[in-house]
């Protein structure tokens, strides 16, 4: 399957062709009957990727917490040929579809202006080719009259199987032909919006390059998610079934999920459970593919710990009776005064709520590593909206060189899997990240470098029950990561200074080029640059470089996922939530546009993030900016521009040479330094 293709070389099908292909794309066992040999082989060796990794499901788990799915159909425990039964179960399919939908829009849209944009429509309603009569879709409402919608105006489209009727199945794939078919449907979908997509002459490609499909098997269900742009379809073959299966094998993504249980016996739906996560899951993207929603995901789960960490102290305050037990009204009080508590974080229009050790300059913070103990001396709280981080110095270092102090989130009463997700990779796997760099011997003087990680101790006597267990005090377990060289970021620079002088953005590409190469040598990307994760080091010389920081996000094997960042992530990991070799200078890129006074708009949704990229690019907009600055960053954009979504690697070195020259330091070989 090839997707590395870029969509704007896609040249868009003539609409006649396009509309006369789609008439003639009726049957899908014709469509079966050309994927049947390909599905089969690779159905049988789980070749295709699932649709959701299981930490998107479980952050999405996190993020529906407190929303309501306002049931009213229950499944049937028994299936079989009985027309009754049969109509019933579909029933619960169209009801399953709605309370997800009306869920979803209360939780991410905040029921905007009150109007429900959607219904679900059964089989007596969907107007088009279909090859079975069970079969529901979430449909856009739409101000034209008439009982038949538009295929433009189906989101999301799921089909009912007749031919499982247990629950033996569950955790294998789909059959070839329920893959298939849904795979037919997808094309419908696709093509549907592409057509009506030309004919208003939008320009916007991001809502119809993907479609989902659910397939539901009695009480269990699967997704299947077809990526691709039908630009590249030969629509003008007159064996239009074989043309569209090339498309599907070598144009677009296809992937399935296992089936899985979503109804119980009972009939009802297990909203938590993976097999209604992933259906619901991908629900909300159809609907995001009709409109932003006002909150993310992310933001919704960040809330996630902070929910739990009242719920704990509420439980414990119940528990222990504090106005009975002074010990325990003590502990409760104590801890309440420890963790600050920050309700409303104004970033854009974001809201969100976080739990941080509040730490003052002066304490003496003890880490437990490796069953060794030591002690530092907080200097200065660095700490902001998103990250707890502070300046400090070892007790046993006489030269007093200050140290980054990440400090994580507050564990309460809770298992450390359950922490703020982002806190868990600045510190965390940020540390593990740092420890595999030192194991693949990586030694640069543009990365931060690991000094000690570890859990704090907290003073007076420990009372916790195992060695990996905590006690009641706030401080009990908390992970903390310590690394050097202490810096300032280029957003608080740039906040305070505005744009940065040519010489100073040509230093900072030179040394983070120089960080990523050094990286790049061991097989790791960094996968999250931004303004706030480039440092600048100032030497007692009083010259300075700059250091790239907050590894939390990188990328050591293909399985791990980047970092999210509307403004500063690059276009692979914004619409595909992978890299290529050359999303970090893509990022790069942005970072050093946006510090020579580039506009970056406040984006609403990763459509509108991809959108700006592709004018942006299209229209030489980041290159006019950057060569204003120096003509060497403006060749290096253009250089970016041409290796962005390919699989080609960075010639780091050539670049480095370049900017070394414009900076004077050919005769320090500023390659040595990797």
């Amino acid at each position: 399957m090839n997707t590395s293709g870029s969509n704007i070389d896609a040249v868009d099908p003539d609409i006649g062709d396009l509309e006369d292909f789609l008439k003639r794309l009726v049957d899908s066992k014709a469509l079966h009957m050309e994927l049947k040999s390909w599905l089969e082989e690779r159905l049988s060796t789980k070749v295709f990727d699932e649709p959701f990794k299981l930490e998107e499901l479980y952050q999405f788990d996190h993020a529906l917490e407190g929303t309501s799915f306002s049931q009213v159909l229950r499944m049937p425990s028994v299936l079989n040929s009985d027309p009754s039964l049969v109509a019933e179960a579909c029933l619960a399919v169209e009801d399953f579809l709605y309370s997800a939908a009306q869920g979803l829009w209360s939780t991410f849209w905040h029921n905007e202006n009150n109007n429900f944009p959607f219904f679900v429509a059964g089989t007596h309603k969907i107007n088009g080719p279909h090859g079975g009569p069970y079969c529901a879709a979430l449909v856009e409402r739409s101000d034209e009259k008439g009982d038949d919608m538009l295929w433009e105006h189906i989101y999301e489209f799921v089909l009912v199987g007749d031919d499982i009727d247990d629950g033996a199945l569950y955790g294998s794939f789909p059959s070839s032909t329920q893959v298939s078919q849904a795979v037919f449907y997808a094309l419908q979908l696709l093509l549907s919006k592409k057509l009506s997509q030309l004919r208003s002459h939008t320009t916007s490609n991001q809502n119809v390059l993907t479609a989902f499909v659910l397939l539901v098997h009695f009480q269990g269900g699967s997704v299947v998610k077809v990526k691709g742009d039908v630009s590249k379809l030969e629509t003008t073959n007159a064996q239009v079934y074989h043309s569209a299966a090339t498309w599907v094998q070598q144009y677009a993504n296809l992937t399935v999920s296992a089936i899985d249980k979503v109804w119980n016996k009972f009939g009802s739906v297990n909203w938590h459970d993976v097999g209604a996560l992933q259906m619901v899951l991908a629900t909300f993207h159809c609907m995001e593919q009709c409109r932003a929603p006002k909150t993310s995901i992310t933001e919704l789960s960040a809330q996630h710990s902070f929910r739990l960490l009242q719920r704990a102290e509420q439980r414990r305050l119940e528990i222990n009776g504090s106005g009975n037990n002074p010990v325990a009204a003590a502990s409760v009080s104590e801890i309440q005064e420890e963790i600050e508590e920050i309700q409303e974080v104004d970033s854009g229009s974001t809201t969100k709520l976080l739990t941080f050790l509040k730490i003052e300059p002066g304490t003496v913070l003890w880490l437990e590593e490796s069953h060794e103990k030591k002690g530092f001396e907080v200097h200065e709280d660095l700490s902001d909206s998103t990250h707890s981080i502070y300046t400090a110095v070892a007790l046993d270092d006489e030269s007093k060189e200050l140290l980054n102090v990440y400090v994580g989130a507050h564990p309460g009463q809770l298992e450390p899997s359950w922490e703020d997700m982002g806190t868990w990779y600045q510190v965390q796997r940020q540390a593990r990240v740092l420890k595999v760099m030192k194991q693949r011997t990586l030694s640069s003087k543009y990365i931060h470098t690991l000094v000690h990680s570890g859990e704090l101790l907290h003073p007076g006597l420990c009372t916790k029950q195992s060695l990996k267990g905590r006690c009641d005090h706030p401080w009990c377990g908390v992970p903390v990561l310590i690394t050097s060289p202490v810096g300032e970021s280029l957003q608080r620079i740039f906040s305070r200074d505005g744009i940065l002088p040519p010489m100073e953005l040509l230093k900072c590409c030179h040394d983070c080029l120089s960080a990523l190469r050094s990286a790049q040598l061991v097989g790791i990307q960094h996968a999250n640059i931004s303004p706030d994760h480039v440092v600048r080091v100032k030497e007692a010389s009083c010259d300075s470089y700059y250091v790239l920081v907050d590894w939390g996000h990188a990328i050591l094997e293909e399985k791990d996922s980047p970092g999210t960042n509307l403004k500063f992530s690059s276009s692979d990991a914004l619409q595909e939530g992978r890299t290529c070799p050359a999303s970090d200078i893509e990022s790069l890129i942005y970072v050093l546009f946006y510090l020579c006074g580039g506009i970056l708009p406040q984006f609403d949704s990763i459509e509108s993030a991809l959108q700006w990229r592709v004018r942006a690019w299209t229209r030489r907009a980041i290159q006019q900016v950057l060569g204003e600055a120096s003509i060497v960053l403006k060749a290096f954009a253009d250089y970016v521009d041409n290796l962005c979504a390919t699989p080609y690697s960075v010639d780091y070195d050539i670049w480095l040479r370049r900017l070394s020259r414009v900076l004077g330091r050919e005769g320090s070989s500023s390659l040595q330094h990797d």
